[in-house]
C-alpha cells in the first residue's frame, strides 16, 4: 500500500514538473510575443511609418485580387473592393488606423475583419458623439462666459459711475456743511455783537435819562429859587406861558431885574425840552429793544435752521460714505470676478479653439470613414461563397 502511494506520488511529481516546464515555456513565448507586438506598434505608429503609409497606400489600391488556397476568387474580389473603399477614405483623411483596417481586410479572415470593422465603427461613432458633445459644450461655455464677462463689464461701468457720483455728492455735502458752519459761526458772532451793542445802548439810554432827569431837577430847583426871590415883585409867574412886560421904572429907583420874567421863561423852556428829550429817548429805547428782539429771534431761528441742516447733511454724508465703501467693496469683488472670468475664457479657448476650428472638417471626415466601413461591410456581406 505504501509502495503504491509512493509510486503515485512520484508519478504526480513528475507530471507536475512537466506541466511547470510547459507553463514556463508558454510564459516565455507570450512575453516575447508581447514585446514583439509592442515593438511592431512602435514601428507602425512612428514618424517613418506614417510617411511610408502615404507612399504605400497607393500601391495597396492597385493590388489585384489573388486567390489563395481554400479561398474563392469571388471572395477575394469582395475583399479587394472592400479594402480599396477603405483605403481611399484612409488616404483622403490620412487615418492610419483605417489604413491598418484595410490591410486586415486583405489579410485576415472574414469573421475577424467584420469584428474589427464593427469595433472601429463603434469607436468612430463614439468619437463622433463625444466630439459633437464637446463642441456643443465648448460653444455653450464660451457663450456663457462671454455673456458673464459682458455683464461684469457693464457692472464695472455702473459701479464706476456710482462711485464717481457718490464722491461728488460727498464733496458737495462737505462744502455745504462747511459753509453752513461758517454761516452759523458768523450768526452767533453777530448775535453776540448785537447783544453787546444792545447792552451798551441800554446803558447809554439809562445814563441819558438819568442825566435828563437830573437836569430837570436842577432846573426846577433853580426856578424855585428865582421864584422865591422874585415873588414879592411879581403878581404871578407862569413857567410855561408868556409873562407880561415888566412895569416901567420911575426916576432912579432900583429894581430887582427888568428881565426876571424872561429868565423864568427860559428855565421853563429848558425844562420842557429836557422832558421832551426824555420822551424821545424812551421811544428810541423801545424801538431799539424791539429791533433787537426781532433780530435775536430771526438770527436764533436761522442758527437753529443751519444746525438742523448741518445735522441732516451730516447724516446724508454718513449714508453716502457708507454706500461709497460698499461700492468700493463691490468694485473689488467685480474686479476679482472679472479676472477669474477672463482666465476661464482663456482656458476655455485653449481647450476648445482647436476642436471648434476643425469641428466641421473632423465631423465630415469621420462620417466619411464610417460610411466607408459600412460600405465595405456591405461589400463583404454581399459576397457569395458558394
Amino acid at each position: 500500500m505504501l509502495d503504491a502511494d509512493q509510486a503515485f506520488l512520484a508519478e504526480t511529481l513528475k507530471g507536475c514538473g512537466n506541466e511547470d516546464a510547459e507553463y514556463a515555456k508558454r510564459v516565455k513565448v507570450r512575453s516575447e510575443e508581447v514585446v514583439a507586438i509592442a515593438e511592431t506598434l512602435d514601428i507602425l505608429t512612428g514618424d517613418e511609418a506614417r510617411s511610408l503609409f502615404d507612399k504605400t497606400i497607393s500601391n495597396f489600391l492597385q493590388l489585384d485580387s489573388v486567390s489563395t488556397a481554400g479561398t474563392s476568387a469571388r471572395q477575394e474580389r469582395a475583399k479587394g473592393a472592400a479594402m480599396q473603399r477603405i483605403l481611399l477614405t484612409a488616404k483622403k483623411n490620412k487615418n492610419w488606423a483605417l489604413a491598418s483596417l484595410a490591410v486586415r481586410v486583405k489579410l485576415d479572415a472574414f469573421t475577424k475583419v467584420k469584428a474589427a470593422m464593427d469595433k472601429m465603427l463603434a469607436e468612430l461613432k463614439t468619437q463622433q458623439k463625444n466630439e459633437y458633445e464637446k463642441g456643443e459644450a465648448c460653444k455653450k461655455e464660451l457663450d456663457e462666459t462671454e455673456d458673464q464677462i459682458k455683464e461684469s463689464v457693464n457692472t464695472k461701468t455702473d459701479l464706476a459711475a456710482k462711485h464717481k457720483d457718490l464722491s461728488n455728492t460727498l464733496e458737495t455735502l462737505a462744502s455745504e456743511i462747511a459753509a453752513l458752519k461758517t454761516e452759523e459761526a458768523d450768526m452767533e458772532v453777530s448775535l453776540k455783537q448785537a447783544g453787546e451793542q444792545r447792552k451798551a445802548q441800554n446803558q447809554l439810554y439809562q445814563q441819558s435819562v438819568s442825566d435828563q432827569r437830573a437836569t430837570i431837577a436842577i432846573l426846577n430847583m433853580a426856578a424855585a429859587r428865582l421864584k422865591k426871590f422874585y415873588a414879592p415883585g411879581l403878581v404871578q409867574i407862569h413857567l410855561h406861558s408868556q409873562a407880561p412886560p415888566p412895569p416901567k421904572s420911575s426916576g432912579n429907583a432900583y429894581e430887582k431885574s427888568e428881565n426876571s420874567g424872561g429868565v423864568m421863561q427860559m428855565l421853563a423852556k429848558i425844562v420842557s425840552d429836557a422832558e421832551s428829550e426824555e420822551s424821545v429817548l424812551k421811544l428810541t429805547e423801545q424801538d431799539s429793544q424791539k429791533d433787537y428782539a426781532e433780530f435775536t429771534a430771526s438770527t436764533t431761528a436761522s442758527i437753529e435752521a443751519a444746525r438742523n441742516s448741518i445735522a441732516e447733511k451730516s447724516e446724508q454724508s454718513a449714508e453716502a460714505s457708507g454706500e461709497k465703501s460698499e461700492t468700493e467693496e463691490a468694485q473689488l469683488a467685480n474686479g476679482a470676478s472679472l479676472g477669474k472670468l477672463n482666465e476661464l475664457l482663456v482656458g476655455t479657448h485653449t481647450d476648445c479653439d482647436w476642436v471648434l476650428k476643425y469641428f466641421d472638417i473632423r465631423q465630415k471626415s469621420r462620417a466619411e470613414e464610417m460610411s466607408a466601413i459600412e460600405e465595405a461591410k456591405a461589400i463583404l456581406s454581399g459576397a457569395n461563397f458558394a
